[in-house]
């Protein structure tokens, strides 16, 4: 088997990252700041999280989830409660409003990627379709071996 060059394949990774950024969500008028749809982003996955791990995986300072934390409260996507098992500790947790919010978004996403299909064949589309299996099924994999080490 041939050698992999996996800067290359980083590099390549990345590259695929900021087209699909490109492509899709530029330009994208989001109801919200992109800060704060990316804290409801991360709750969707993670719910429900402190503010200091959603901070810590955006990479945005305590003072700043505090004020995005309190904004999407007082919008109503999202709740604070006390973590049971530490008192000291919040979590936040997506309100239903706050899950419309994402939905809305994902229906603009989808729209604007459906549209594109139109520009391949049947055949093209059936191989996307099969590639993006692919890599969803290796990047799981890639994610669930980090987390292991």
């Amino acid at each position: 088997m041939p050698e992999i060059n996996k800067r290359e394949m980083s590099t390549d990774f990345i590259e695929m990252l900021v087209l699909i950024h490109r492509k899709f969500y530029r330009g994208m008028q989001a109801s919200i700041p992109l800060n704060q749809f990316a804290v409801l982003m991360v709750l969707r996955v993670e719910e429900p999280a402190s503010p200091q791990f959603i901070g810590n995986i955006l990479h945005i300072s305590k003072q700043q989830m505090t004020s995005i934390t309190e904004k999407l409260c007082d919008a109503g996507f999202i709740t604070r409660k006390t973590d049971p098992s530490d008192r000291r500790r919040l979590l936040l947790s997506l309100t239903d409003e706050g899950n419309r919010v994402l939905d809305d978004q994902n229906d603009i996403v989808r729209k604007k990627f459906l549209d594109s299909l139109k520009g391949l064949t049947e055949e093209e589309q059936a191989e996307l379709a099969s590639s993006i299996a692919m890599v969803s099924h290796y990047i799981g994999k890639m994610h669930g071996a980090a987390e292991s080490e």
